[in-house]
């Protein structure tokens, strides 16, 4: 098996199928991640990680050498996550008014929680909700670049946002009251 990236990166450029199996099993792990943080469950993710494989694969003649593959890679896979997203999303183009919750969670929550409830957590968000909470919060794009990304409003962009943070926050309160209580018991 091929280990040096860039005998790899060669060999995709070149469509030898031994290297781009290679590049196809370094990239999982970290970029099923990214996926997963888009999808809805687990095959939705594999099914964006293919997706964004084969277009990486496609494509990996306009990869120079400079800067990080990996970097490279994690921008197409997330290109592919908010392009299907994009084709799922029903956004209302109107500006949305922004309600602030002043209620503050306890630091100590953080403690409690583990990855997969962080990650079961913000895929019962709403699918536009997530998606702009995603791209925001985890991407780290401003409410303007979300607007063009998706086409909508910056004050759209800003609503999701709220409402994301106000249904992670009473989704957290449900989560350790019911762990409060379980432990009670």
């Amino acid at each position: 098996m091929l280990t040096n990236q860039d005998d790899i990166i060669k060999g995709c450029k070149q469509q030898n199928p031994k290297s781009q199996e290679a590049l196809y099993r370094a990239c999982y792990p970290g970029m099923l991640k990214v996926c997963t943080r888009y999808a809805r469950d687990a095959d939705e993710a594999a099914s964006l990680y293919n997706e964004g494989m084969l277009k990486v694969l496609h494509t990996i003649h306009q990869y120079e050498g400079r800067g990080d593959l990996m970097g490279w890679i994690r921008r197409v896979m997330v290109n592919t996550c908010i392009d299907h997203c994009r084709r799922q999303a029903k956004f209302n183009h109107q500006p949305l008014e922004i309600v602030t919750d002043n209620n503050s969670i306890d630091p100590d929550i953080y403690n409690r929680l583990s990855a997969n409830d962080v990650m079961r957590l913000l895929q019962e968000l709403p699918r536009n909700t997530a998606l702009v909470f995603n791209l925001f919060v985890l991407e780290g794009f401003k409410h303007e670049e979300i607007g063009q990304i998706l086409n909508i409003a910056i004050g759209t962009s800003k609503w999701h946002l709220n409402e994301a943070r106000r249904l992670l926050k009473h989704k957290l309160d449900k989560l350790l009251n019911k762990e409060i209580y379980s432990n009670a018991i």
